[in-house]
C-alpha cells in the first residue's frame, strides 16, 4: 500500500491513488514513466486546464451534455454518417486513449487499473489528454498474471462505452470490438517501437487479447511493411469503421472491404513516401 507520504502527494495532486507490489516505484513514478512512453498521447493526473474534459460517466451519455457535442463534432468532421459510424469511431479512440494502460505493461511490467478517468479530444476530434483521477498499480509475479491483469483493465477501462454504444446505435459488438482491438494493437507497436522492441510488442498484444473470447475473433489481421530502413505494422480489421460513408467516400486502407492488392499499394505508398 502507498505510504503516508505517498497518500499525501497523491491528494495533492486531485487523485486518488494506491500503489501496491514493488515499493521502489511509486504509482506517481509510474504515472511519469507512462506519461514519456504513450507520445503524443498526454497522461496527466492534475491538469492545469480543467475545462473541456469527458468524464467517464458522461461518455455513457450519447443523447446529451458534452459526449452529445463530441458526437456532433465528428459528424461535422466526416466521421459520423449514421450512429454506427459514430460508434466506430468513439471506440478507435476510446481503444487509442488505453495507451497508459499498455505503456504500464511494457515498460514497467505492471498492472495499471484507471478506476476513474476522464478524457479531453482535439479540435480534429481525436483523443489528445487522458486524465487519470483514480488508479491502483500493483507488479504481478507472472507474465501469466501481467497479462491478465492487463485485459481485466483494459476491460474495465472501455468495455462500458462500447456496451453502451452498442445498445444506442445497434453495432454489433464485433465491429465494436474490432475497432477497440485495432487501436490497442496500434499502442501496443508504437510504444514497442519507442522501446525498440516493436514486433515483441504487438506478439505480446496479440497473445493477451487472444485470451478473451469476442476479442480473439475481432484482432485485425497485422502484417510488416518495410520501405528502405522504415517500416510499419499494418492491419486489416475485422470490420468496417464505416468512415466512407462520411462526406470523404474513400475506403481505409485497413479496411476488409479493399482489395487486398490495392491495400498492399497503397501501405507501400505510405511507408516509402515517409521514411
Amino acid at each position: 500500500m502507498a505510504s503516508t507520504g505517498e497518500a499525501g502527494r497523491a491528494g495533492a495532486m486531485g487523485v486518488s491513488m494506491r500503489m501496491t507490489g514493488h515499493a521502489d516505484l511509486t504509482l506517481s513514478g509510474l504515472i511519469a514513466i507512462v506519461s514519456t512512453a504513450t507520445g503524443a498521447l498526454n497522461v496527466s493526473t492534475n491538469p492545469q486546464n480543467r475545462n473541456g474534459w469527458i468524464d467517464r460517466a458522461a461518455l455513457l451519455d450519447p443523447d446529451e451534455g458534452p459526449l452529445s457535442d463530441l458526437i456532433e463534432r465528428l459528424i461535422a468532421a466526416g466521421f459520423g454518417a449514421n450512429r454506427r459510424a459514430v460508434s466506430a469511431s468513439l471506440l478507435l479512440r476510446q481503444g487509442w486513449a488505453a495507451g497508459p494502460i499498455i505503456a504500464a505493461h511494457l515498460v514497467a511490467g505492471r498492472v495499471l487499473r484507471i478506476e476513474d478517468f476522464s478524457l479531453r479530444f482535439s479540435g480534429a476530434t481525436l483523443v489528445e489528454s487522458v486524465w487519470i483521477r483514480q488508479a491502483d498499480a500493483w507488479q504481478p509475479s507472472t507474465t501469466r498474471g501481467l497479462r491478465a491483469g492487463t485485459l481485466k483493465s483494459l476491460l474495465l477501462f472501455s468495455e462500458p462505452l462500447l456496451d453502451s454504444q452498442s445498445a444506442w446505435s445497434g453495432y454489433s459488438r464485433h465491429a465494436l470490438w474490432s475497432m477497440l482491438a485495432s487501436s490497442w494493437l496500434a499502442q501496443f507497436a508504437a510504444i514497442g517501437e519507442r522501446l525498440g522492441r516493436r514486433r515483441q510488442a504487438v506478439h505480446e498484444a496479440r497473445v493477451m487479447l487472444g485470451n478473451h473470447s469476442e476479442l480473439a475473433r475481432a484482432l485485425p489481421d497485422t502484417y510488416e511493411m518495410a520501405c528502405g530502413k522504415r517500416s510499419e505494422f499494418c492491419q486489416v480489421l475485422k470490420a468496417c469503421c464505416l468512415s466512407y460513408k462520411g462526406y470523404r467516400h474513400s475506403f481505409c486502407a485497413s479496411c476488409p472491404l479493399v482489395p487486398n492488392q490495392e491495400r498492399f499499394l497503397r501501405n507501400r505508398e505510405w511507408v516509402c513516401r515517409n521514411r
